[in-house]
């Protein structure tokens, strides 16, 4: 048995779909009232018969972990809160590090693998050629967004855990791609893109396709004592014109035109700052989103692909994630 974590996400919906498709009995745990409709939906579009289990548990709730854990060898660790919107701070390290930490204990005490979700937030300052890599190092916290922090010391815990006995492999997907809760997460960009815009900011990220993230990180979990630190999933790096652009032909509407100048984003951060400041910013625009819209993220893959994987396109990912979308109805 298998126990996944973060099933209502992006990435634990294709985490659970990889594993049903491998033939693996997966055990799903979700907090009382989750809305399981972004797993069961995944499910039907690829026809997948077999259903998982599921557990009523939170990582914040220990002794809900334990339960869970009964009878399973190994945790797919997904469940995470994304938040740029640092009047976050505390919800963010007590999901977040937290109950990252209580995975831990319960794996170790437990006798489980994990192959822990993280994030391109965790990876270190870029080197000399602006290129972001699993051997860049970390360098200071200040400055750096409440989220950011919050993965970087939940996978400093798994590392902690490691020492201690724990075999674990660490993923760092870049934006995903692919089907979800619509309007949340990476959703948000991939709707904007496809309704088509005029306006465009002028940084650039790294993205991949959820299914790649999904079975990438289930093949290195055969063999997790090969897959030592961190493994960056990235697809293809790409400006944030070139992604609305492409997600535009996709779905045949109108691209970006107009580059939206810095200066005048950086303005608008500091407005947002002084709204989050006072906790009047509940939306998912926030400073820190507008500030990573006009960051240029540069990230190698080389490391993963040197261990033998490949990735799709991000074209591919966005055909995908289109497909799912008019399938369930979406217009």
């Amino acid at each position: 048995m298998i126990l996944v974590t973060g099933a209502t996400g992006i990435v634990g919906s294709h985490i659970v779909l990889a594993l049903l498709q491998k033939g693996a009995a997966v055990r799903v745990l979700h907090r009382t009232g989750s809305d399981l409709s972004v797993l069961t939906d995944l499910l039907a579009y690829h026809s997948i018969q077999t259903k998982p289990e599921y557990v009523i548990g939170d990582v914040e709730d220990p002794i809900s972990l334990e339960d869970a854990a009964q009878g399973c060898q190994t945790c797919y660790h997904a469940a995470a809160l994304v938040s740029f919107n640092d009047a976050d701070e505390r919800l963010l390290a007590e999901v977040n590090v937290h109950g990252t930490e209580h995975i831990i204990d319960m794996c170790l005490r437990n006798g489980l693998n994990l192959a822990f979700i993280s994030s391109t937030a965790s990876i270190g300052e870029a080197n000399a050629q602006g290129v972001r890599d699993e051997t860049c190092e970390w360098g200071t916290d200040k400055g750096k967004a409440a989220y950011t922090l919050s993965k970087r010391y939940a996978e400093l815990a798994v590392f902690r855990g490691m020492q201690e006995g724990l075999e674990a492999v660490v993923v760092n997907p870049g934006v995903v791609i692919g089907p979800g809760n619509w309007g949340q997460s990476s959703t948000s960009i991939f709707l904007t893109g496809i309704k088509g815009m005029t306006f465009y900011p002028g940084g650039n990220n790294g993205f991949v396709d959820a299914r790649d993230v999904a079975e990438i990180t289930v093949k290195m979990m055969e063999e997790p004592s090969k897959y030592n630190g961190q493994h960056l999933l990235i697809g293809g790096s790409h400006s944030f014109k070139e992604m609305f652009d492409l997600l535009a032909e996709v779905a045949g509407t109108k691209g970006p035109s107009i580059r939206v100048n810095s200066g005048v984003i950086r303005i608008a951060m500091l407005g947002m700052r002084i709204f989050e400041f006072f906790g009047l910013n509940r939306s998912q625009i926030t400073a820190n989103s507008l500030r990573s819209s006009i960051s240029k993220h540069v990230y190698a893959n080389k490391k993963v692909r040197d261990l033998g994987f490949e990735f799709r396109t991000i074209r591919l990912a966005a055909e995908y994630t289109l497909d799912v979308f008019k399938t369930e109805g979406r217009n």
